[in-house]
């Protein structure tokens, strides 16, 4: 017997609805991959509750920064696992008498300082520039031990294919996965570079780093 063009229609709607579901997933998990880590830094430059611009905190004194170096803030970078960010306390220690000396420089100085009540200092909720999932682990501290170790011996190959004897500073150390954040104005992610699971396993394979699921994923 033929199947009835009822039992037709029922088989066609439940395969559609297979395909649908299937198609679903797929681009969920897309756009999740997409907003919690864009590719090739696309998109991810959120404004931030105070404007902080890197140019004049960490720029160069010859462009009119000030030549901070990025352990002086993220003082954990060369530590442990998380860079970190200074505590509101470590801002007022310079802002509490440095007020600024342009009109919106002044203004977000003002907002800085208006976070402290009854003398206690509030957190300030950043927006998160640089994401990785929360099953990878990324130990900043064997990072930078790596690219600044004085050893001659070591043959360091950087994200973009260049190879150098020479130890880095902790400031270029930054730079090779996060840019020239010094010269950024607002925080995004490094042009034309994805912070993706092929990144990491190409620079560890260039560095003869091991490339175990253990030594990355918890």
């Amino acid at each position: 017997m033929s199947m009835r063009p009822t039992g037709k229609i029922l088989v066609l709607a439940g395969v559609g609805l297979v395909v649908t579901v299937i198609v679903g997933f797929v681009m969920a998990v897309v756009l999740i991959s997409w907003f919690s880590n864009p590719p090739f830094g696309l998109g991810n430059a959120p404004p931030q509750p105070i404007a902080f611009p890197h140019t004049v905190h960490a720029g160069l004194p010859a462009d009119g920064g000030m030549g901070i170096q990025c352990e002086f803030c993220h003082r954990n970078v060369t530590k442990g696992e998380a860079a970190t960010v200074p505590a509101v306390e470590q801002c007022l220690f310079c802002h509490i008498t440095v007020g600024g000396s342009t009109e919106s420089a002044i203004a977000e100085i003002s907002l800085l300082r208006e976070t402290t009540e009854d003398g206690d200092p509030l957190p300030i909720n950043w927006e998160r520039v640089h994401r990785l999932p929360d099953h990878v682990r990324f130990v900043h501290e064997a990072h930078i031990r790596f690219f600044t170790a004085p050893d001659p011996n070591i043959i360091r190959t950087l994200i973009n294919g260049e190879e150098t004897t020479e130890p880095l500073t902790v400031q270029q150390t930054c730079t090779v996965c996060h840019g020239e954040v010094a010269a950024m104005s607002v925080v995004k992610p490094k042009a034309g570079q994805s912070l993706k699971m092929g990144t990491c396993l190409d620079c560890h394979r260039e560095n003869n780093v091991p490339t175990d699921c253990t030594v990355c994923h918890k």
